[in-house]
């Protein structure tokens, strides 16, 4: 039962380091103005997080329709669309702590032009 519970916390605890992580990416972006916020791709590998080796995070942004948030160009047509919006989306993972293979927790967030 010892060892099961301590991979149950363990588990947890990378769980709200990854959430952690995620959510910081996000203010990260969202502190910058809607138009400041690039469109872009980004990987961040095991061992390129300052303090935090044992995770990796992936960022998408893309413009995205109000209406039904589906991916669109960045090129608005305010007259069609009044209401653009950018979508954050980070993954962050993680290996098990039992070698069985790489978790993940996704979280994602929309920016309004005002």
């Amino acid at each position: 039962a010892f060892p099961l519970g301590a991979h149950l916390a363990k588990t947890a605890q990378m769980s709200t380091i990854a959430i952690e992580l995620g959510q910081a990416k996000i203010e990260q972006e969202i502190s910058r103005s809607y138009n400041g916020i690039a469109v872009s791709d980004t990987v961040e590998n095991y061992g390129s997080i300052s303090d935090f080796l044992a995770f990796k995070r992936v960022t998408q942004i893309n413009c995205v329709q109000a209406s039904n948030l589906t991916v669109v160009s960045c090129d608005y047509d305010l007259t069609n669309d009044p209401s653009p919006m950018k979508k954050i989306d980070v993954a962050v993972y993680w290996r098990s702590s039992l070698g069985l293979g790489e978790k993940n927790i996704s979280l994602m967030s929309l920016m309004a032009h005002k």
